[in-house]
């Protein structure tokens, strides 16, 4: 009796070599699709270039080759996710179509109406658990709570949704079977969910042109959250339409052979070949890459990290900047040991101490010091300090009303038209504001929101050594024990801070009412102010997201920079109540008052909005404004550095800094800004270099920039540099990097740098 047989299905060498096929199309069809998503990416890097046809086909060509392996990546995925889901066929979309319908055999009007229910049922949950997740994360309660909650909350909008489905399909069925003229009306489930597909695309986009940034503006408008300027989709979308390529790509091209294909799909590595030596002698392009193009600009970075051979996280290719890719000492963020016959940081040569003498800067601060009997014996100190805030309020030139009381305070203050933070987020521009080191200098962890360590000496901890009664005001919680900055304070109020354990990264909560109502009840008690006192107050409220407030809908809500200036003025507005309190009290007439912040913000002045990452003017130049009783109002035009704060509010307390013979981690870098204060009339402030200094993060990269008169030169990484004339290009717009001008200044860095007591940190110090 003969066996029956069984059909054994395809062998599988024969198996294999379909799927190495399919590989190999989906790579081809990634590679392809590649080539144009590089072209758009390098076209948004390129933009604004003018018309230098030659660093555009430079920047497409170089961009090409740093997207090619991105490409090949996401195809080979994007291909053996399409075996995974179905190994004996590719997909397409007609066979999608055709399975759908296939499942649809025997019972069309229920899969024809349960179809499109799903879809909207689908967008329906999604949009209520948007909500409720806005509604939950507003409150004052535990992040683990709250995180339960919505989990929770969107477990049960779900169970609701898909009953609710399950019990519309039969009407719904009954409505489709309908006959007309004896004939189904529609139970056709690829054009019921074609129809439901558009109807939620529609209604998105309707949220998304209709809501707010903050996702105000009825139920859909929670969809306007996309219409955030710094949420860029523009990466996520190249990436999903190569995927999209990579999956079609084997019904697409099914005549191909599979070397062909392959070797088709590896072509344009060519170009990631000759990018990695070409970026090198072409810096403007790689850092048209890094700052414009979505996708070119993160590959560029694991492509260096890479190729960086001797794991001093810089490269000898794709323009890394590493001279010497075999010796991890040496890097262009290496401190320069002077005389020692070695280029440590890439430079172009060693630095000698005779030549760092040569180029010795201008004297720290006038010597004429600041005459004691100007300053009163027990003088106060109030610091105001205003997170995300501008230089160009309305005493700067603003021609709206957003700082009113500011401006007040201006017209009998010395204002500094020229300041500058120490960095362009709060994480490395607070703490070594507050201690008077430049970021580099100081001893800190490799967080965003940086730790410092108690190496570091801040400004509060030697006013309270001297006697001196220290108080903080804050609403939020890294200005508490987590980075330090709580040290040296006999009082930290938080009572306008989220609760502890909050999510930091959200700021729906406007606290500037509630941060000078603690400023007042710690004004208000004579424990506080019988003596000397120090009280710093940060404001949050310009940070994004911007909120609406009606006492500020004068500005509108038409753009971003129309809400940021309502926020503004809502600020200053609580900023006044401080500031008349204060000129009220009995120790008003003898309490200095110094108004500053931590960094700016962009609007799209160099393709970039809110902060970080660079040091554009927008981004770093700030408000300072010091009243000191007894000090004529003026204005100084001379470039100062927020790394004097430190040394001027010691200087106004008459409290000594670090001593001859302190340990070697106690210094100040500044210097006092009161002899700026106490000019006499006629009198010119000194010009002073000034430096700007951003330590590299976790979501940063290095970043200086060095000031000397009207140019302006930044470093990138250590290794990219560009330069500009402040005075006839304010906007920093031609690089004037490469001409005549960088040899002049570029020795004066070199000096500013050697000088730097720099404290190197990596990601695996914690």
């Amino acid at each position: 009796m003969k066996r029956a047989s069984s059909s054994p299905g395809p062998a599988v060498p024969t198996l294999a070599r379909a799927w190495a096929g399919r590989l190999a199309r989906s790579a081809l069809g990634a590679s392809v699709f590649g080539v144009v998503a590089a072209s758009l990416d390098a076209g948004w890097a390129t933009a604004g270039a003018g018309d230098d046809a030659a660093f555009q086909l430079t920047t497409y060509l170089a961009d090409i080759g740093v997207f090619a392996p991105v490409a090949l990546v996401v195809g080979l995925l994007a291909g053996a996710s399409a075996i995974v889901v179905d190994p004996s066929s590719p997909p397409s979309p007609a066979t999608l179509v055709g399975a759908l319908r296939v499942r649809a055999i025997g019972r069309p009007a229920d899969i024809a109406a349960f179809v499109p229910l799903a879809v909207l049922a689908a967008f329906l949950w999604m949009t209520l658990c948007a909500h409720l997740a806005r509604a939950l994360l507003g409150l004052e309660a535990a992040p683990l709570l709250v995180g339960t909650a919505v989990a929770a909350g969107a477990l049960g909008l779900g169970l609701i949704a898909g009953l609710a489905v399950l019990a519309l399909t039969p009407p719904l069925r009954r409505a489709l079977a309908k006959a007309s003229d004896g004939r189904p009306a529609c139970v056709d489930p690829a054009v019921t969910g074609g129809v439901a597909l558009a109807i939620a695309a529609a209604l998105f986009a309707f949220g998304v042109a209709t809501g707010g940034v903050s996702g105000e503006g009825g139920f859909l408008g929670i969809y306007g959250i996309f219409k955030r300027p710094e949420l860029d989709l523009r990466a996520p979308a190249l990436l999903l339409v190569v995927a999209l390529a990579a999956s079609l790509a084997p019904v697409a091209v099914r005549t191909a052979r599979a070397p062909v294909a392959l070797l088709a799909a590896l072509l344009p590595l060519a170009l990631t070949a000759r990018a990695a030596s070409a970026l090198n002698a072409e810096p403007a392009v790689a850092q048209a890459i890094e700052r414009g193009a979505p996708v070119g600009g993160k590959s560029l970075a694991v492509l260096r990290r890479l190729a960086d051979r001797d794991g001093d996280r810089a490269a000898a290719l794709f323009g890394g900047g590493d001279c010497d890719d075999r010796d991890a000492r040496v890097h262009p963020l290496a401190e320069e040991i002077l005389d020692n016959g070695v280029d440590d940081d890439c430079s172009g040569g060693d630095l000698t101490a005779a030549a760092l003498a040569a180029l010795a800067p201008a004297p720290k601060a006038d010597s004429r010091g600041t005459p004691a009997a100007r300053l009163p014996a027990d003088l106060n100190v109030v610091l105001v300090t205003v997170d995300t805030l501008r230089w160009d309020l309305g005493y700067a030139g603003n021609p709206r009303p957003v700082s009113p009381n500011l401006d007040g305070l201006a017209a009998r203050s010395t204002v500094f038209e020229r300041a500058y933070s120490l960095a362009s987020y709060t994480g490395k521009s607070v703490g070594p504001m507050l201690i008077g080191k430049y970021g580099s200098e100081t001893h800190r962890n490799w967080g965003h929101f940086n730790k410092f360590s108690e190496e570091d000496t801040f400004v509060a901890e030697r006013l309270k050594r001297a006697g001196v009664r220290t108080m903080s005001v804050h609403g939020h919680r890294y200005f508490g024990s987590f980075g330090g900055l709580d040290r040296g304070f006999d009082v930290v109020d938080m009572s306008a801070a989220p609760p502890e354990g909050a999510p930091w990264d959200v700021d729906n909560k406007a606290t500037s009412a509630a941060l000078t109502d603690a400023a007042l009840r710690l004004l208000g008690s004579t424990d506080n102010t019988g003596g000397r006192f120090f009280l710093w107050i940060h404001y949050l409220d310009p940070h994004a997201d911007y909120l609406r407030h009606d006492d500020a809908a004068g500005f509108g809500a038409a753009s971003q920079r129309d809400l940021y200036d309502g926020e503004v003025a809502f600020t200053d507005r609580h900023i006044g109540r401080l500031l008349d309190a204060i000129a009220a009290a009995p120790f008003g007439g003898r309490t200095a008052i110094v108004v500053t912040s931590d960094h700016g913000e962009a609007f799209g002045e160099h393709k970039m909005f809110r902060h970080g990452f660079e040091l554009w003017e927008e981004l770093v130049r700030v408000p300072l404004v010091v009243h000191v009783p007894g000090a004529a109002p003026s204005r100084v035009s001379a470039r100062r550095s927020l790394i004097d704060l430190a040394p001027t509010l010691l200087d106004l307390m008459r409290v000594p800094g670090p001593a001859e013979g302190a340990a070697a981690s106690d210094f100040l870098s500044g210097a006092s800004l009161l002899p700026d204060v106490f000019l006499a009339p006629g009198e010119q402030a000194q010009a002073r270099d000034v430096l700007i200094d951003m330590p590299a993060g976790p979501y940063n990269d290095a970043r200086r920039s060095f000031l000397r008169g009207d140019m302006k030169l930044t470093i990138s990484g250590g290794a990219r540099f560009e330069l500009y004339d402040l005075a006839s290009d304010p906007e920093e717009r031609k690089n004037l990097w490469g001409t005549p001008a960088a040899k002049e200044i570029e020795p004066y860095y070199a000096a500013a740098r050697a000088r730097l007591r720099e404290v190197h940190v990596t990601g695996a110090r914690k």
